[in-house]
């Protein structure tokens, strides 16, 4: 009886299913992003994030503690942490960036100070300081970018810089 529900609900599904991906939640997380602001051109600010969260989510499939232990929806979180980080605090004010994660929380109970959060940025940031210098050559588009993201005011390899 269980099997022939599961296998209705699969045909009525047209068997398109699959565990959400990082870059899904993080298209999702994005969403989120607040549209209007007198701070900013926050379109371009989320392109920045969403573009530099993609950046970090290709990095996770490195590792097996952030690709296949941990939930999608935390990497993704992660990554989008870690991309506020190279966005300078003109271009995504404080106020905004929390807006912006107590709108996140709200919708996934996700929040910054989680342990398997915090273990994933971790992750992410050892995963990032090993790629050579040279990955970030960003002079075509005048971009620049600091690799220690040990503060807010970064710029990142995706063009936003000076937003």
């Amino acid at each position: 009886l269980i099997e022939q529900m599961e296998r209705e609900i699969l045909t009525a599904l047209r068997w398109k299913i699959n565990p959400p991906t990082v870059a899904q939640c993080i298209s999702h997380l994005i969403e989120l992003f607040p549209t209007q602001s007198a701070h900013s051109d926050f379109s371009r600010v989320s392109h920045g994030i969403l573009e530099m969260s993609r950046f970090f989510s290709e990095l996770s499939v490195y590792q097996a503690s952030l690709s296949i232990e941990q939930r999608p929806s935390v990497v993704a979180f992660s990554c989008v942490l870690n991309a506020m980080e190279c966005v300078s605090t003109v271009s995504l004010p404080y106020s905004v960036r929390q807006d912006f994660l107590e709108d996140i929380a709200k919708a996934t109970h996700l929040q910054e100070g989680m342990m398997e959060v915090c273990k994933a940025r971790s992750h992410l940031r050892e995963l990032h300081s090993t790629i050579p210098e040279n990955q970030f050559d960003t002079s075509a588009d005048g971009g620049s970018y600091d690799r220690n993201m040990s503060s807010l005011d970064r710029s990142s390899p995706v063009s936003v810089t000076g937003l």
